[in-house]
């Protein structure tokens, strides 16, 4: 067998056994997955002059940085051959240096919230962008609570930060998937419609400072 057959066989055992290798991979595959959206919301923001998807492409390029250097800081780690003790010191620095920038820039996300709620632009979705829409936060959600679940009793700090961040996008892709529904099917927003998102915005961004605050209290 050759030496490129044995190397496959081995990464693919490795993930198929591996529960926190695999929660590795699926954060690398889910960085590529949000650089698309990302790319999708300013082409969006630069047709229909729309603040809102600007502003919120913004703060998906700040989750990328996180997952960009929890991904990259391990591969070094790895790559130097850190003992086990220095491996955890290092990891600590990084999970308290995450959890900070993460608690600061959900107050950023006050910006898209009041964009959306205000109507600042709209933008007149078509169908199949509201079922794509809907696709992708699905599988967002599914892939961060599979995470959670398969990988909630590992101590390792970097899966933590990563299962942060999934989480993190996985409820900021809820509210583009709000105000996508709103813009396509209702029309926009007025009277009920407006409280109603209003509401439901204040409430995932209540629970995102309280995950973010919660993880910089722990680390």
């Amino acid at each position: 067998m050759r030496e490129k057959e044995r190397v496959e066989i081995r990464i693919l055992d490795r993930i198929k056994n591996d529960a926190v290798y695999r929660a590795f991979i699926s954060s690398a595959l889910s960085f590529f997955v949000t650089i698309a959206f990302t790319l999708y919301n300013i082409f969006l923001g630069a047709v229909f002059h729309s603040v809102w998807n600007i502003s919120i492409a913004v703060y998906y390029v700040l989750l990328l940085v996180v997952r960009a250097c929890v991904i990259f800081s391990e591969k070094i780690f790895h790559k130097n051959k850190l003992t086990e003790q220095q491996l955890k010191i290092k990891r600590k620095k990084l999970f308290f240096a995450e959890s900070l920038y993460m608690f600061a820039i959900d107050f950023i996300l006050i910006v898209p919230i009041s964009l959306m709620v205000l109507q600042a632009k709209a933008v007149n979705y078509s169908t199949i962008t509201a079922i794509s829409i809907a696709a992708y936060t699905t599988y967002k959600i599914t892939l961060a609570s599979r995470n959670i679940v398969k990988t909630r009793k590992d101590r390792n700090l970097s899966l933590k930060i990563l299962r942060t961040v999934n989480l993190v996008d996985a409820l900021v892709s809820v509210l583009s998937l709000q105000y996508t529904l709103i813009m396509t099917f209702d029309g926009g927003m007025d009277g009920d419609m407006f409280l109603l998102c209003a509401v439901s915005s204040l409430g995932i961004w209540i629970l995102l400072i309280s995950i973010s605050f919660i993880s910089l209290m722990r680390s």
